[in-house]
Parts: C-alpha cells; sequence; structure tokens
C-alpha cells in the first residue's frame, strides 16, 4: 500500500477535525436540548450550557468547595447526596450537571439522583478545573 505525502495528512486532519469538534447538534439548539438522553458530559459541552436553565452540583468535598468553584453552583458533597438531595435541591424539574474533580464522584451520585426523579448529567474527563478552562467562571 502506497504511503500518504504527510502534507495530504496534515491538511486532511485540518479539514475534518473542526466537523469532530462541533458541539452536538442540542448544544446548539436550547430548545431541543435534553440531558435525560445523555450518559455523561464532557467539560465542553457542560460549560456550554452555562446560560441555559440547568443547575450546576458541585459534589467535591467541603475543602475543595472552599478552594473555589462555579460561579452559581450549589454544593452537596457526593457521600451526602442520596440522603439530602431532595432538601437541597426540591425543583425536580430543572436538569442537573454534577461535577466534581474528575468525574468519578460526580457519575456516583446519578443513579441515587435519577431514583429520586432528577434529570442528572454527571461532567466525565475532567471536572471542575476543565470547566473554569471551558469559560465558566470561578467563584
Amino acid at each position: 500500500m502506497k504511503k500518504l505525502p504527510r502534507y495530504i495528512l496534515i491538511i486532511l486532519s485540518l479539514v475534518l477535525a473542526p466537523a469532530s469538534l462541533a458541539e452536538p447538534p442540542e448544544l446548539n439548539n436550547p430548545e431541543k436540548l435534553d440531558l435525560s438522553q445523555r450518559q455523561s458530559l464532557s467539560p465542553q459541552e457542560a460549560a456550554a450550557l452555562r446560560n441555559e436553565n440547568v443547575i450546576y452540583l458541585d459534589v467535591r468535598s467541603t475543602l475543595e468547595w472552599l478552594g473555589g468553584h462555579v460561579e452559581g453552583a450549589i454544593h452537596l458533597p457526593y457521600d451526602k447526596v442520596a440522603q439530602d438531595i431532595g432538601s437541597v435541591l426540591p425543583d425536580r424539574s430543572v436538569p442537573v450537571i454534577t461535577y466534581c474533580v474528575s468525574g468519578a464522584r460526580a457519575a456516583f451520585v446519578v443513579d441515587a439522583m435519577r431514583k429520586q426523579g432528577y434529570t442528572v448529567v454527571p461532567v466525565t474527563n475532567g471536572g471542575y478545573r476543565e470547566l473554569i478552562a471551558n469559560g465558566m467562571k470561578k467563584d
């Protein structure tokens, strides 16, 4: 098989890369936003929703929270979510985006919240730092 010249590979990667980096169609059209069908969000996707009607739930420890958090986020440590989420977020109609440092704790709380009637999606493959790096304001 003949190898393609390097410059053709570079041109192809430049042409094809923007399409692969585009936001999912539902993020471009808030009226089609249905987080109930999503298993997770990347930090870029979660940051793109910052002006939508969503709640950001920080499930990191109190010490991590005090070190900085997403502006407007609500704090509830992951080990308290199952028992306290109903009193912290009584309105189950607003979608919730959970985040932590890496995505592990954010994903951990999803099942308990869904069982209580919340539409909740964790930020995976990054967390707080990646949200800030993608345009979320720090508080």
